[in-house]
């Protein structure tokens, strides 16, 4: 399978201030920026400099490097032990550690299985330093497994409680004997520490390899991350100390032959994982596993990787490509490719801590095939939006496209495309029962497989999608062809981006191509504003996509225009429906609408656009007239709530044709 397409994101890269104190060590830092190089096979151990390097780790550690230092070690050689140096850099003079010497071989730091330390490669509570070119191993073939990783960078009760700027870069960690606990890893970046609150700010670890390790491959954590969100998960009952890293990045890795997960990260604002390539993870039987997931993070951005054959090796296990898990805000997954994960594409579990939850979650512009299990399992989350996603399930596929777990779950779909030719439909997890409540289903497409209980969607497509070739193993396969019915037909969306999965633009007015690939042409300046209300002339045979609270039904008797307008009351009764905004953004709220009796009053209106405050319209006469009103989003608002209403008086009222369009 090709991997996902290349498209960098701008980061800012500005470290901050000057290095910190390190327990004291037997010699002093140089005043001025040196080299030392490290040659293990050398024969006897020298002074450090190029002529007469150290030839043990012991050498290393004993020095304390400062701003502007390098640690070179010789190709070729493998250093046996755990290089634990001290001493900082200073912004803009990081301590360097990388290799010296003709040809390609890297130095190897082999970690001692019968030492007590628990990584080949140990920074403890340095900052300031740049790793490169190395390859570190720690095998251990006994059978008495404890804690062990390749690299460990790790910060503690810092001074000033922060940790600055770490950069692992083309590192090859493999053979990684750890045991089953998320202790283990081939690289991670923990903050620990009781006393004083610290974090990691621009720590970036890219272009690595991590291969045939123990328990995870590439993570940061924390002991700083309790939070309501995260419920009382890892010993916080309560507590409230959540601190998180800034600037995380984990970038064009690859990462294979775990015994647990891919890449994880933990207790985050704004961290970036992107254009990794993970596959073959969850290998060995070491609990629930996932390819990419956040956890206990505030918008985290997971795009253009690769996720494929995550194992999933008991009957309720993760196994999926990526999980948006507890204590997540506003997690953002687009661009990914997934394919062939026993587990399946997608996995919310907001509600899989004790009293945890997630909330924001938006899933988009992916592509799953030939995924098994489900799609998407749900189980917890507050609200989510998964929309413009493109789904191949092959013949003799029995890959659900939804399993309903537990928790509270509210996920809206929209303009996706289904492509199922197998026979898995929507269903629970063992011992669960399905809630189709639970979601809301809007111009998605829906081909092959129709199960009896398929969504309602109102504006549902079962055509053929025309993949430019259904099957194939490569994204631009699933590009939709000339001829296909999902062009220009799906729903608007507010917060729909600016371009799709290969990079092209969206439209910005005109209606968008449905699935992960737009298409078709178009000219936003020649398009009307689409209306953001779903079945704004209740024409749907069935009242979804609105919400009857108190008693609302669709009438074919009495109606403005088209077949049916929707009838609500006696009083107090309500159709109400919630529609996708942008933030600071004001609206046109119009519709038709009558009451049956004078006497009687009927609300069209919008409310839970903004903190506070709603706005309305009213009708008080018996034949039907056109009202309108406006609204103003708040700045962090993304969608809307529209009702119908029934307010005062005996009689019923009647709404019909009812938009919403930006000014």
């Amino acid at each position: 399978m090709s991997s996902s397409v290349t498209l960098g994101r701008a980061l800012l890269v500005a470290a901050t201030a000057a290095a910190l104190a390190v327990p004291a060590v037997p010699a002093a830092a140089a005043a001025t920026p040196t080299s030392r190089y490290l040659d293990c096979s050398a024969a006897t151990n020298g002074d450090g400099s190029q002529a007469s390097p150290w030839n043990t780790l012991d050498a290393a550690n004993a020095h304390v490097f400062g701003p502007g230092d390098h640690l070179l070690l010789k190709r070729g050689a493998t250093c046996d032990g755990t290089l634990k140096p001290h001493g900082s850099g200073s912004a803009g003079a990081p301590v360097t550690l990388a290799a010296y010497g003709a040809g390609s071989a890297r130095p190897v730091v082999a970690g001692n299985a019968s030492s007590a330390e628990k990584a080949a490669v140990h920074l403890y509570n340095v900052e300031q330093w740049e790793v490169r070119d190395l390859e570190i191993t720690f095998r251990d073939t006994g059978s008495a497994k404890r804690e062990r990783n390749g690299l460990l960078v790790e910060i503690a009760d810092l001074p000033d409680g922060v940790g600055s700027h770490y950069l692992v870069d083309d590192v090859y960690v493999h053979d990684v004997d750890g045991d089953a606990t998320k202790w283990s890893n081939g690289i991670q970046l923990r903050v620990s520490g009781t006393t004083t609150p610290t974090n990691f700010d621009d720590a970036v670890v890219q272009n690595s390899r991590i291969s045939g390790v123990d328990r995870e491959g590439l993570t940061n954590r924390s002991t700083w991350m309790c939070r309501p969100e995260y419920g009382s998960s890892d010993g916080c009952g309560g507590k409230n100390n959540w601190r998180a890293s800034t600037r995380v990045v984990f970038r064009g890795n690859t990462v294979d032959n775990t015994g647990g997960d891919g890449i994880v990260l933990r207790a985050s604002a704004s961290g970036l994982v992107e254009h990794n390539l993970v596959h073959d993870v969850a290998v060995r039987p070491m609990g629930s596993n996932v390819g990419v997931w956040a956890i206990d993070s505030d918008d985290a951005l997971i795009q253009f990787n690769e996720v494929h054959h995550v194992r999933r090796l008991s009957d309720n296990g993760d196994g999926h490509a990526f999980d948006s898990d507890y204590g997540n805000r506003r997690a953002v997954f687009q661009y990914n490719h997934s394919h062939d994960n026993e587990g399946g594409f997608m996995l919310f579990c907001g509600n899989c801590g004790s009293g945890s939850q997630s909330t924001g979650t938006v899933v988009r512009y992916n592509l799953s095939d030939h995924d098994k299990g489900r799609w998407l399992t749900a189980s917890g989350e507050l609200s989510a939006d998964m929309y413009h996603n493109t789904v191949f399930l092959p013949a003799g596929s029995t890959t659900d496209i939804i399993e309903d777990g537990h928790g509270t779950t509210k996920v809206r779909l929209t303009n996706n495309v289904f492509h199922n030719l197998g026979t898995g439909g929507y269903r629970a997890m063992p011992g669960r029962t399905y809630r189709p409540a639970n979601f809301t289903w809007a111009a998605n497409t829906f081909y092959g497989n129709h199960p009896a209980n398929e969504p309602a969607d109102p504006e549902k497509q079962t055509g053929d999608p025309r993949f430019v070739r259904a099957g194939g193993d490569d994204p631009a396969d699933y590009r939709l062809g000339a001829a296909s019915p999902a062009r220009a037909a799906g729903a608007p969306i507010p917060t729909l981006g600016t371009r799709d999965y290969f990079g092209d633009a969206l439209p910005q007015v005109c209606r968008p191509d449905r699935g992960f690939h737009q298409a078709a042409a178009f000219d936003d300046g020649a398009c009307a504003p689409v209306n953001l209300v779903r079945d704004a002339g209740f024409e749907n045979t069935a009242l979804n996509p609105w919400t009857s609270y108190g008693g609302a039904t669709l009438d074919t008797s009495t109606k403005y225009a088209g077949s049916r307008a929707v009838k609500v009351g006696p009083a107090q009764a309500a159709a109400e429906q919630i529609i996708q905004v942008r933030p600071d953004t004001t609206y046109t709220l119009s519709g038709w609408g009558k009451v049956s009796a004078s006497g009687t009053e009927l609300s069209l209106g919008a409310k839970q656009y903004a903190s506070t405050g709603s706005s309305s319209t009213v009708f008080s006469g018996t034949t039907f007239t056109n009202r309108s009103t406006t609204f103003t989003t708040g700045p962090d608002a993304t969608t809307a709530r529209i009702y119908c209403y029934a307010r005062s008086g005996t009689g019923y009222g009647w709404c019909d044709d009812i938009t919403v369009r930006a000014n």
